[in-house]
């Protein structure tokens, strides 16, 4: 593994641990760079600032191994797998959403908006949906996915991640449904 990679691994590790016993918004990167043992330079080099780690963590952990390729055939299992990735760290992910606030939460939007415009159009390959309502429909579905999953974060992930994510799979699958048939023209909107 390039040393980069390894680097930036350490960090993200000190910010975690960090975060299990200070609030996100209160740790600084004197602390950071302390915790881990580099230099403020090293951190510099790697991140531009705590936010940047902050997006690096959860591409690398949530987004990049549990949405890659995602489609309306594999939701079920990425998203279990995301929200159990959540819930064994789940002190770091209530700590950066409460404390990130809007940042974290902008950020997991314009990345879900992304992986669900690809899922639609893995299905929608003949293009009957028009770009308005793809637009739409994938805006729709990433709030929804992302408020549901901030919720559960804040209240401290109560719902065990795999009941959740069946429920999130369930209302996802009527999504599905009601496209269908509103494609098909079973469904006028």
């Amino acid at each position: 593994m390039a040393e980069s990679i390894l680097t930036k691994q350490a960090i993200a590790g000190s910010l975690k641990e960090l975060c299990s016993v200070k609030a996100f918004d209160k740790i600084s990167i004197g602390e950071l760079t302390k915790k881990c043992g580099i230099n403020r330079q090293t951190f510099y080099y790697h991140f531009t600032d705590k936010y940047a780690l902050l997006n690096w963590i959860y591409a690398s952990d949530l987004l990049e191994p549990h949405m890659k390729d995602l489609n309306f055939n594999n939701w079920d299992e990425r998203l279990r797998s995301l929200m159990e990735v959540m819930y064994k760290d789940k002190l770091f992910y209530i700590n950066t959403i409460k404390h990130a606030g809007s940042y974290i939460i902008q950020y997991m939007l314009n990345d879900t908006e992304m992986i669900i415009t690809k899922a639609i159009d893995t299905i929608d390959q003949n293009s009957i949906v028009c770009n308005t309502e793809r637009h739409f429909l994938s805006r729709f579905l990433s709030y929804g996915i992302c408020g549901i999953l901030t919720e559960w974060v804040t209240e401290g992930m109560q719902t065990d991640p795999k009941e959740m994510s069946a429920y999130m799979l369930k209302m996802l699958k009527h999504c599905e449904n009601a496209a269908y048939d509103f494609k098909t023209g079973k469904l006028d909107i």
